[in-house]
């Protein structure tokens, strides 16, 4: 069964991002892992179908981009040797990516419940200019986004409202500017978005420019 590929390969520099739209039954994976990783099988640990596809889909997307497995710091977040790794997932999208320093990616799939959410993740003035546009859906998934891959990118103590604010930016711009102030002290970031259908994808990382890589066989 071939992999779905859903964004082309562009080298533009910096860091690694490899995505997989996942519609591989979980058998298809199984044997794939068998074939190239043994090692990595076991996903007993999961309890959903859904996980453990997801799991695996992770694997694989390591071992397909030559990515040596991460170890973890106390607070869970994932590190290499040499640099950073964040995974995300949301539905059927699966992703990682791999930078010389630490790192943050987020995906999700723009759907209604966010708006039940907004207030949690954003500060008065975002929730008034998020509001007021006509994709007020898209918008306030990306702050969302952008704001979970900062949060990834320092791996805990992140107050989503307080201490992070998003400028102002279209739906289609690929690259939207944050500042962060909080326990970790100050800095400002130029994230790394892009939209795949109905997923927006956001990387954080002290690089300007991202390369993007599409799984496949």
């Amino acid at each position: 069964m071939p992999l779905q590929i859903v964004h082309d390969h562009r080298p533009i520099g910096g860091d690694l991002l490899a995505l997989w739209q996942l519609d591989e039954p979980e058998e298809w994976l199984v044997q794939r892992l068998k074939d190239c990783w043994p090692e990595r099988l076991d996903a007993s640990h999961l309890k959903t179908t859904q996980r453990r596809r997801e799991w695996m889909a992770s694997q694989l997307l390591m071992h397909d981009s030559q990515i040596s497995l991460p170890t973890y710091l106390p607070n869970g977040k994932p590190v290499l040797e040499q640099g950073g790794i964040s995974i995300s997932h949301s539905d059927r999208l699966v992703g990682l990516a791999v930078g010389p320093g630490s790192i943050g990616l987020d995906i999700q799939k723009c759907v209604e419940k966010i708006f039940t959410v907004r207030s949690k993740f954003c500060s008065p003035e975002e929730l008034v200019w998020a509001e007021s546009r006509v994709d007020a859906l898209r918008t306030l998934t990306i702050i969302w986004s952008a704001k979970e891959a900062i949060f990834k990118y320092w791996g805990e103590h992140v107050d989503f409202a307080r201490e992070i604010a998003i400028s102002p930016f279209a739906c289609s711009d690929l690259k939207i500017d944050a500042s962060y102030r909080g326990r970790h002290g100050q800095k400002l970031f130029r994230l790394q978005h892009l939209t795949l259908v109905d997923y927006e994808v956001v990387v954080c990382s002290d690089g300007l420019n991202t390369q993007w890589f599409a799984h496949q066989e």
